[in-house]
């Protein structure tokens, strides 16, 4: 196994002692799962951003009669986007899920869960490492972005109740 599987269970002590918030809560807890609401949140439009691109290939596809021919490399690259993307909002809803559970007991499960769910690094110059490359620097640009609503104060997801 390599050391990337294992970087959300590298994060375990931090979220440990990030659950069980109270109106004490210290600013760096607050932070720390504040941006993790973020990430999750922006995370989860990729994810439908990409559902929402295949299908519409999906659709383009049928009124041509399948994809054949130079729509084949557009959807197969859609399809590892979307499968990537999924896997990222998974993992990432995770984190912010074990972030926010009542108890250790919790944050534990749930960031065993997110373990799960963790991409391995691709090849170079492969599908998989332009479809990762591309979804980091969107994932980068949304999160970035101070006016997109996941990066908005309170982010939608932090305040609410978790997963």
């Amino acid at each position: 196994m390599r050391l990337h599987h294992l970087r959300p269970l590298l994060a375990l002590p931090l979220v440990l002692a990030a659950c069980g918030r109270d109106a004490g809560e210290d600013r760096e807890r607050r932070e720390t799962r504040v941006a993790a609401s973020r990430n999750a949140c922006v995370a989860e439009e990729l994810a439908i951003r990409a559902r929402e691109n295949l299908a519409s290939l999906d659709t383009i596809a049928a009124m041509g009669g399948g994809v054949e021919g130079p729509m084949r490399a557009a959807y197969t690259y859609a399809q590892v986007y979307r499968n990537l993307a999924e896997l990222r909002h998974s993992s990432m809803a995770y984190v912010d899920s074990a972030l926010g559970a009542p108890t250790p007991a919790d944050s534990a499960r749930y960031m065993q869960r997110a373990a799960q769910f963790s991409v391995r690094a691709p090849e170079p110059e492969t599908v998989d490492a332009n479809v990762a490359a591309e979804w980091r620097r969107n994932f980068a640009t949304t999160r970035g972005n101070p006016e997109h609503y996941c990066n908005q104060a309170p982010p939608p997801q932090a305040e609410k109740g978790r997963r």
